[in-house]
């Protein structure tokens, strides 16, 4: 599966990422490639065991650890909300 990655200019007016074309958010890199752009990446690309930043931040081995546990406790809060919401 190919990650489109995208590049902006922190110069620019907005330091935000485009969101990707499935409409899900966006990060930027904290660190510029050689151009001296920051590549934006996929949300689904963070923690995947593949560096996408140019000094692999996105697979910070501390960081990826936060990033799990948040996400696997917010899975079970989302799977418990849909499943108190269609109990009703």
């Amino acid at each position: 599966m190919e990650v489109a990655q995208s590049s902006y200019d922190p110069r620019a007016e907005s330091t935000k990422c485009p969101p990707a074309a499935d409409g899900m958010e966006r990060f930027a890199c904290p660190t510029p490639d050689r151009q001296g752009r920051y590549r934006c990446i996929d949300d689904h690309v963070l923690c995947d065991g593949f560096i996408d930043c140019p000094s692999g931040e996105d697979e910070d081995r501390q960081a990826c650890m936060f990033y799990k546990t948040t996400k696997a406790h917010l899975d079970v809060l989302a799977d418990a909300l849909l499943r108190w919401a269609r109990g009703r």
